[in-house]
């Protein structure tokens, strides 16, 4: 998955936090109820959360605007319809948009209770942000 973090440096200026200890990645994952798919937990322990363009990607060691264990939280009080293995990856901010991954690794778009576009990984949904 490093790659395309090399790609997304060429294309656009990345902003990243410090990346994530296991024992932080843990508890986040304990605070959720959730288990992270294995890319995920592998970009946070690397960059902690980062942005790009348009883009902020949810994360560890960041405020709680782009801290996937508030933004997660937030939209499970919010929604009683929120998926159950999943956490926000991206708030979009474009009318209640979200893009969601769940514990197998699969991204999607998820609006009003509705499944839209999916990502086999994370990388595929990153790469696709960057070919945009």
């Amino acid at each position: 998955m490093g790659n395309i973090f090399k790609e997304i440096k060429k294309k656009y200026k990345l902003y990243k936090t410090k990346g994530a200890s296991g024992k932080l990645i843990r508890e986040a994952e304990r605070q959720l109820n959730r288990k992270f798919a294995d890319d995920y937990k592998k970009y946070l322990s690397k960059y902690g959360a980062i942005s790009f363009g348009p883009y902020e990607l949810t994360g560890l060691n960041v405020d709680s605007y782009a801290n996937v264990v508030t933004v997660t939280l937030k939209e499970m009080q919010r929604n009683k319809d929120f998926p159950k293995d999943a956490i926000v990856l991206e708030n979009t901010g474009n009318e209640g948009l979200l893009i969601l991954q769940n514990s197998d690794g699969e991204v999607y778009e998820w609006k009003d209770g509705q499944k839209g576009k999916t990502y086999r990984n994370l990388e595929e949904y990153l790469r696709s942000k960057i070919n945009d």
